[in-house]
């Protein structure tokens, strides 16, 4: 059990703190603490094609065989190191999964730790024996997530990591990312799991320079989206350096 909190008494804390408000202050780690790394996004990339005529619009997600989840470590493991920080990869547990709707998609992490979250997050912390937990999870293009960073030219139901199309592809445009991602700390406190840093994907974009038109634009050839792969990790180190300046480590 964690050096934070024990057994039940854990679960009824966070039982009793269904909102558990997100900590303004830097968080502040030992050096040698261990913090705890997850992914929550699915291996998928998402086709916005937008056209001026709504009905020649088209989605289209597909699966693709990028490993998220060392991605994220990969992008944090260089600078926690420099930190004194020791990351272990996490595995999403049942219970978080459950949640990732509830907790994740429609829940606020704009002023705290949406209360779906707080049982999962809690025995993640005791059941790693960690210091702290950085996920990465999807958001959602909305203002709810976004806030005043909402993508106003797209749909506010996309999600996760995409590109978007449009008619100019044909004249040789090229396509933009977009990252819909939740990148979050979380602590334990007394009163529960805390948010205590926070780095919303949706500004971050890019540019698919390398991208050739198909003959047929709906049905992009899954080699052509594996070039997406170390675009989507630059971006993802990027977010990951944003979060960690927001963590302090002590001597």
């Amino acid at each position: 059990m964690s050096r934070v909190w024990g057994g039940w008494l854990a679960c009824l804390v966070a039982f009793s703190a269904p909102l558990a408000a997100r900590d303004s202050t830097p968080l502040a780690l030992a050096k040698g603490a261990r913090v705890g790394v997850i992914s929550l996004l699915d291996p998928e990339v998402t086709h916005f094609h937008a056209t001026k005529a709504i009905k020649d619009s088209f989605l289209k997600t597909t699966t693709v065989t990028w490993p998220v989840d060392t991605m994220l470590s990969e992008a944090l493991r260089d600078r926690m190191g420099q930190m004194g920080l020791v990351l272990v990869p996490v595995g999403v547990t049942d219970e978080l999964d459950r949640t990732r709707e509830d907790c994740f998609l429609n829940g606020s992490f704009v002023k705290s730790l949406p209360k779906e979250c707080v049982l999962p997050f809690t025995h993640i912390l005791n059941n790693e024996h960690v210091e702290a937990v950085i996920v990465l999870a999807p958001g959602i293009n909305n203002s709810t997530h976004a806030g005043g960073a909402r993508r106003k030219e797209l749909p506010d139901y996309l999600r996760g990591w995409g590109f978007v199309t449009s008619d100019s592809e044909a004249a040789g445009g090229k396509p933009t990312l977009f990252n819909m991602t939740e990148l979050l700390l979380v602590s334990p406190a007394p009163d529960g799991p805390t948010l205590r840093g926070r780095e919303w994907g949706g500004g971050y974009a890019l540019e698919w320079t390398s991208f050739t038109a198909p003959e047929n634009l709906k049905d992009i050839p899954q080699q052509d989206l594996n070039q997406l792969q170390p675009l989507f990790a630059g971006i993802i180190s990027r977010q990951t350096s944003r979060l960690l300046d927001q963590l302090l480590v002590r001597p």
